[in-house]
């Protein structure tokens, strides 16, 4: 009926210019340029090797029954696990996939190559690297304390495929203490609190 319409009342040059302005919207639709959420902050997630929080950045919460694709990571203790490969404890339901880049978290704008996502596939083949050394978010400095990596982030494609997320872990010790002229022992019982910072994404946004 539309295309009626014009024939009735435009020239011939006109109705083309006008139906191939129609299709260029449909075929490229505007993006938006805000993210889905502002960057969140989480203190003190307690993770141990007793309790083993499992996360879902999409909501921001702790899962309390984990299932399918309901958790995107699990913090146990030093060790983060994502939900997706075949390796068991958890049983991984999703399709999570991660990689760490080298690049400060401030400066990631965009989804990386999904080509560098992997998932948690063998025995100690981590998407996010298995403990300290390089091949993690952390190291351990010389008394012994775990220490995150300034300019490393995670990026997480999450469990339902919906989003993606960049991740940096702050602390990991209660309350971000400064650890200047503590020891191991005397910050012991302040070890496996998790701070950390995230920004979730869906498809077509931009990180901020």
């Amino acid at each position: 009926m539309r295309v009626k319409y014009f024939k009735r009342l435009c020239n011939g040059s006109l109705v083309l210019f006008m139906l191939l302005g129609a299709c260029s919207k449909e075929e490229k639709p505007s993006i938006p340029d805000k993210p889905i959420q502002e960057e969140k902050i989480v203190r003190n997630l307690k993770a141990d090797y007793a309790t083993k929080p499992f996360f879902k950045f999409s909501t921001g919460e702790v899962v309390k029954k984990i299932g399918a694709d309901n958790w995107d990571i699990c913090f146990e203790h030093a060790q983060l696990k994502i939900n997706g490969g075949t390796m068991a404890n958890p049983v991984r339901s999703g399709n999570a996939k991660a990689m760490i880049a080298n690049v400060p978290y401030h400066t990631i704008k965009d989804i990386p190559s999904l080509s560098g996502l992997k998932q948690d596939v063998g025995r100690n083949d981590f998407a996010l690297g298995y403990r300290s050394g390089g091949k993690t978010w952390y190291y351990m400095d010389d008394n012994m304390f775990y220490t995150p990596y300034s300019e490393k982030t995670m990026i997480i494609q999450t469990a339902d495929q919906k989003g993606f997320v960049k991740l940096q872990i702050l602390s990991f010790y209660r309350d971000m203490p400064n650890l200047k002229g503590e020891t191991y022992e005397t910050m012991s019982t302040r070890t496996g609190y998790y701070t950390f910072r995230y920004q979730y994404i869906e498809k077509g946004q931009r990180f901020h």
